[in-house]
């Protein structure tokens, strides 16, 4: 793999792999069904939530259609039966590392969101989630039982702390916000 470009660091078992975690961020991770201490699904189900965004591949010669369900139900990006050509599995690689890159330029982007939304006041959330509901300031007003011109305040505050413009741009970040890594994945 190293001879198609790749830095490849490879582990004594999967229990090594799992404790390197905590001081490296792998591109790719690329395990076997059958490892030393703890198989490939087991390593598989224990990656924690910051790895969401990197591809997952099993690689097998002892595969079935079950095992590569659960696999792919456990989270991997791909189930790989040995053999296979070295340039084939390069290329599968390369492919994943591609989509984990733009789901990785999301994932920061739905954390920047809700970053700029921490930085808002409970009564400004409020305000916030009924703007992007589609409600008028008239409307916003009634339901909170505040002055329409306090709601043209928090509004005027809440578009000078997220940098925007306007209710569209607004949107966009509530709406980032909202989503998951889960939903992206």
């Amino acid at each position: 793999m190293e001879q198609h470009g790749f830095l490849c660091r490879p582990f004594r078992s999967g229990v090594d792999f799992l404790e390197s975690l905590e001081f490296e961020q792998p591109d790719c991770i690329v395990l076997d069904l059958r490892m030393p201490e703890m198989d490939g699904l087991t390593v598989l189900e224990k990656l924690p939530s910051e790895t969401l965004a990197i591809p997952v591949i099993i690689l097998t010669s002892h595969g079935d259609v079950s095992l590569a369900v659960k696999a792919m139900k456990g989270g991997a990006a791909d189930f790989v039966e040995k053999p296979v050509s070295i340039k084939q599995f390069a290329e599968t690689i390369r492919e994943h590392i591609a989509q984990s890159g733009e789901l990785r330029r999301h994932l920061s982007e739905i954390e920047q969101s809700k970053s700029l939304l921490a930085r808002l006041t409970s009564r400004e959330s409020e305000i916030a989630a009924l703007i992007v509901g589609g409600s008028s300031n008239k409307e916003i007003a009634r339901d909170l039982n505040i002055s329409p011109r306090t709601v043209e305040v928090h509004r005027a505050n809440i578009f000078k702390k997220l940098d925007v413009r306007n209710a569209v741009e607004f949107a966009l970040i509530f709406e980032k916000a909202q989503l998951s890594a889960r939903s992206l994945a």
